[in-house]
């Protein structure tokens, strides 16, 4: 969700009964694009994207070699999990050994598992905090905000409300404020 900034409600549905295959993502929307080194998402119905009037295309790129290489992770992650292209995307083992797709509730205790293992206080981050993060890293690296409302498939502005100024950023902010007033001022005026 990091990356994708997209809506608990494509990638996984609210119960292992309500899988919906227009609406979550399946195997068969997540392609392994190898001349780009990129997956592929196809997401044909969002909260922006009711009518099914489009698809909203996504590309994440993968980093050979590193740590977190989302094209790797894909595909150690298929090869572990293997399904038909129709199944829901995220999926795992339960105890019997059987497939089951993850649900919200899921995501939600593993987002939570995860951000305790970072020592960080598990009540104060949730799902969406996968895409608020996005949204915030995607802005913060410099990048046009439209690429970022592209990306979200953001109808609105309110993608904006999700960024969290880091120290850099206001350093940068007060450097460039106290750069606009020495140039006004002229050195040694009173």
């Amino acid at each position: 969700m990091y990356a994708l900034r997209v809506y608990r409600s494509n990638l996984v549905p609210g119960s292992r009964v309500l899988f919906e295959g227009r609406k979550h993502l399946r195997r068969c929307d997540v392609v392994f694009v190898p001349e780009l080194y990129a997956l592929r998402l196809t997401l044909r119905e969002t909260k922006t994207l009711q009518f099914r009037e489009r698809e909203h295309v996504i590309f994440v790129t993968g980093s050979k070699g590193a740590p977190l290489d989302p094209v790797r992770l894909y595909q150690d992650y298929v090869a572990a999990h293997p399904a038909a292209p129709a199944d829901p995307f995220f999926m795992f083992r339960g105890a019997d050994g059987v497939l089951q797709p993850l649900t919200f509730d899921g995501l939600a205790s593993g987002v939570k598992e995860l951000v305790a293992l970072l020592g960080l206080d598990p009540s104060q981050y949730a799902s969406h905090s996968l895409r608020r993060g996005g949204a915030s890293g995607a802005l913060a690296s410099g990048l046009a905000p439209f690429f970022t409302r592209f990306q979200g498939d953001w109808k609105s502005e309110c993608y904006l409300r999700y960024y969290t100024l880091g120290l850099r950023d206001m350093l940068r902010i007060s450097a460039a404020m106290l750069s606009q007033v020495n140039r006004a001022w002229p050195a040694g005026g009173s």
